[in-house]
């Protein structure tokens, strides 16, 4: 009996150190870094001035169409909203063909930019997820209309201060495209008010 209540003992300290070990091993994993702020200290090692203003200016592009590609997916699968899922599909295939565009004009200047959400666009995406569907489509097409109208200004600033050519010229079509969301995000929101 002594030799079974001494393995018994045996058995629950060897538990508890085990167990002790995984949350110490969790606790002291790192949270994994946010990948704009990864890319913004590699870009301000590499340049100066105004490239470096114009690659922190790419940097949140790129946060920009992450962002806005993977908050069109959960409209398009979240809503019960036939014109909002079909909105919410166009925004992700849109902004995910400009987050590649972006990557090669970043990459052909070597500005390292997000390849993920950030945590603050997550907090929204989060937020966003968790409300009801009777919210859900009015708080979508708040932020589309209000993050469309953030870059909107962002990227007319951005061209009135680049003296680079082909980022001029790049800043005038994706304003342009980013104007043709914004209205057709606004336009939606007035159907759904009408409807209701």
């Amino acid at each position: 009996m002594n030799r079974k209540f001494y393995s018994r003992i045996h058995l629950s300290a060897a538990l508890v150190f085990a167990l002790g070990l995984a949350f110490t091993a969790c606790k002291n994993n790192p949270k994994p870094e946010d990948t704009k702020s990864v890319a913004e200290a590699q870009n301000e090692a590499k340049f100066e001035d105004e490239k470096e203003n114009e690659a922190e200016f790419l940097a949140d592009v790129a946060e920009f169409n992450l962002q806005q590609a993977e908050l069109g997916k959960l409209a398009s699968i979240k809503s019960n909203n036939a014109a909002v899922k079909d909105f919410g599909k166009m925004m992700q295939d849109m902004h995910t063909a400009k987050m590649k565009e972006l990557s090669r004009l970043a990459a052909s200047k070597q500005v390292s930019v997000p390849t993920s959400l950030t945590d603050d666009n997550k907090e929204d995406y989060n937020a966003l997820n968790k409300k009801d569907i009777e919210d859900f489509d009015k708080r979508y097409l708040d932020l589309v209309i209000d993050k469309h109208g953030s870059s909107i200004r962002e990227y007319t600033d951005a061209t009135d201060k680049t003296s680079d050519a082909a980022l001029k010229k790049w800043l005038a079509l994706e304003t342009a495209s980013l104007r043709e969301h914004l209205d057709a995000a606004m336009m939606l929101q007035i159907k759904l008010k009408n409807n209701q």
